[in-house]
């Protein structure tokens, strides 16, 4: 087995970081060659129109879901040329963790997550993770009385990494100038400017 076929299998397996995953793929020239071997067919799957390397060197490393890409496509390339391997399922978990603590009314953007919901503790247990995470949504997703119900899928705005205070929703019925839906306050708490999102059926 090559030393670049090991790489990628290390990764797959948890034996090798993301951190020095990436720093291998950006370095080392065999493993870019490999990863871009025109002669495997990508036909009907997501890397028909790219290569592997290129769609492992767009991911961003350190955010869950670049993480959780780059392991789904190193898993698919091995099992593509024939590899065995025992996938970890630690990108998964991380994954996971964040959809099942997430609150239905905040779809924030991954690097958000990251840098202000994870905890930078991950020796914490899940338990204790999914307490923390709960708590910094509820730390800085605020509402008057209720948070929003959205129509359509949840647009929080968050401005300068700060989600606005959230005051409440009037809905649109019947009305010559929209059609029906809701229309969403909010207001920045720190110029006080109120902002509003629109929503229709």
């Amino acid at each position: 087995m090559s030393d670049e076929i090991q790489i990628l299998k290390d990764f797959v397996e948890g034996k090798l970081s993301d951190k020095n995953f990436e720093q291998q793929l950006y370095t080392n020239l065999e493993l870019e060659k490999l990863l871009s071997d025109p002669s495997i067919n990508w036909q009907g799957t997501y890397l028909q129109n790219t290569s592997p390397f290129l769609y492992l060197a767009e991911q961003d490393y350190k955010s869950t879901t670049g993480r959780l890409n780059a392991h789904g496509t190193i898993k698919l390339f091995l099992s593509t040329i024939g590899i065995e391997i025992t996938p970890s399922t630690k990108y998964t978990d991380e994954y996971d963790l964040i959809l099942r603590t997430s609150p239905r009314y905040v779809a924030a953007e991954a690097s958000f997550i990251e840098k202000y919901i994870l905890p930078r503790d991950k020796k914490l247990s899940k338990s204790d993770q999914k307490q923390y995470i709960k708590q910094r949504y509820t730390e800085l997703f605020k509402y008057l009385t209720k948070p929003p119900e959205w129509v359509q899928n949840p647009n929080w705005p968050i401005k300068d990494n700060k989600p606005l205070f959230f005051l409440g929703q009037i809905e649109i019925k019947n009305c010559d100038l929209f059609d029906d839906g809701c229309v969403y306050l909010f207001v920045d708490q720190e110029t006080g400017a109120i902002e509003s999102v629109k929503q229709f059926y």
